[in-house]
């Protein structure tokens, strides 16, 4: 049984990766709602569930490791809750785990990720890695440059046969956070021709050096 802050894993694949973060906070809103999950809402006139997501995922990304904090006003069964869940939801979108909410989404530094090229060899990958990455990027004193090479902790590089598989450890907390679509543009630019047909998935998210977010 869980009760009082819990947080939600789940994942977004196929065709709803292409569906906003302002849908998927609707679609899961509504989820919550039909399978009469009792989590805590705003007070007021027009009440709300209270959801607190982490990291945004930018569209066309899949992740498997998306996570949602929500505050339970009663005592539930995990399993039961998250087939509840999953009832409401598409396949591309289910929920894996149910657990108590033990770190804050702000402890967050890392993100895992594999990005799948398949329009870019190897040996062009290899060369956009080997000196600097810089990208316009927005910030709140407006747009500035910023190398993305340094915020690249660790990666591996491989061939699938049909792809290269980049997989990458990238910065994500709140004053180092590396959109993968931003890196990609970084990627292109420094090749000098456009990197079209790729795919992105999110694996895990990371706090602290090394622990696993969850």
């Amino acid at each position: 049984m869980i009760d009082g802050k819990v947080r939600i894993k789940f994942y977004k694949t196929g065709k709803l990766k292409f569906i906003s973060h302002l849908d998927l906070m609707r679609t899961m809103k509504g989820a919550l709602g039909r399978a009469k999950a009792p989590i805590k809402y705003t007070e007021g006139f027009n009440p709300h569930p209270k959801m607190v997501f982490s990291l945004p995922l930018p569209v066309g990304a899949e992740s498997v490791c998306e996570y949602l904090d929500v505050t339970l006003t009663e005592p539930c069964d995990e399993e039961a809750l998250k087939n509840a869940i999953n009832a409401e939801l598409t396949r591309e979108l289910q929920v894996t785990e149910i657990y108590p909410q033990e770190m804050s989404f702000q402890e967050i530094t890392g993100a895992e990720y594999d990005f799948f090229f398949y329009d870019l060899t190897r040996a062009e990958l290899e060369q956009a890695l080997e000196g600097a990455l810089p990208i316009e990027k927005k910030s709140k004193k407006g747009f500035v440059t910023v190398d993305l090479r340094p915020k690249i902790a660790g990666y591996g590089i491989t061939e699938t046969g049909e792809s290269v598989r980049f997989h990458a450890l990238l910065g994500a907390d709140s004053g180092d956070f590396v959109n993968p679509e931003l890196l990609v543009r970084a990627i292109e630019k420094s090749l000098g021709r456009p990197v079209e047909d790729y795919a992105v998935k999110r694996l895990e998210l990371y706090a602290g050096e090394g622990i696993v977010f969850h």
